[in-house]
């Protein structure tokens, strides 16, 4: 059964955002020309992962605090920037070892669906 999400031409520059779904709503978007969906909220301080963007590296950066988040497995590659940065490997190392639940996403003539 698949789930309609929106078209790619909707997604923003930032190659990422919100949609409401049958499983809640999800972080959706297109890195290195595969489609994802994952759980929205970043492992630290819960930032709203669909207010982030995709990075040259295909990740998914928290507009926190600039953590990355491998969108095909959930895992966290790389911890928390800036301020944070002392504490990226004990985030990575503890927080971070909770994946983001990902969604199986296909595309289909220009338009995202979630293949649930």
């Amino acid at each position: 059964m698949s789930e309609r999400l929106l078209a790619t031409a909707d997604l923003p520059d930032s190659g990422v955002t919100s949609v409401d779904t049958s499983q809640g709503r999800l972080a959706v978007g297109v890195a290195d020309g595969r489609p994802f969906a994952v759980s929205p909220v970043c492992r630290h301080l819960r930032g709203d992962l669909a207010k982030g963007h995709v990075a040259d590296d295909g990740c998914l950066e928290c507009p926190l605090h600039a953590a990355r988040f491998d969108v095909a497995t959930g895992a966290m590659v790389r911890g928390p920037q800036g301020a944070f940065k002392p504490l990226a490997g004990v985030v990575k190392g503890t927080m971070g070892r909770m994946r983001l639940k990902t969604y199986p996403v296909v595309e289909r003539d220009g338009v995202l669906f979630l293949d649930v």
